[in-house]
């Protein structure tokens, strides 16, 4: 399989779950936004593990990306690490989500899911950025 493709095709389905995110953070769905933000993670995991020749079909990517930080430099480790937190912050919210007892406006105020979407997009351009330096 060749790396550079696998990645780049999970880098367009984290463009799509952005974009989604936007479109339900536009029309008020907050917790479908956060749902698709905590996609957008997932995918440029999957990515990043990707262009290292790693495959890793479970949820959580994020923390398996250890496995790649001695063979990245600072940047990659700064995207990484970025990653692995918002990772941590939103799984749970993913699971309340899953609880019959749950309140949406609970869960997620807009102002909340609004600097989560602003986040994950500079985490997007910094994935893009890490994944076009590793071509060069």
């Amino acid at each position: 399989m060749n790396n550079s493709a696998f990645a780049s095709e999970y880098l367009t389905k984290a463009m799509r779950n952005l974009n989604n995110s936007k479109s339900a953070y536009e029309e008020g769905d907050l917790i479908d936004s956060l749902y698709y933000i905590y996609n957008v993670v997932e995918e440029i995991s999957a990515s990043l593990l990707g262009l290292y020749g790693f495959y890793y079909p479970y949820d959580h990517k994020a923390q398996m990306l250890n496995v790649i930080v001695n063979k990245v430099g600072e940047k990659e480790i700064t995207l990484i690490r970025k990653l692995q937190l918002l990772e941590q912050r939103l799984y749970p919210i993913i699971l309340v989500d899953e609880s019959s007892l749950k309140d949406g406006s609970v869960v997620a105020r807009n102002v909340e899911v609004k600097n989560l979407l602003q986040e994950v997009e500079d985490l997007f351009e910094l994935a893009n950025n890490v994944f076009d330096e590793f071509h060069h």
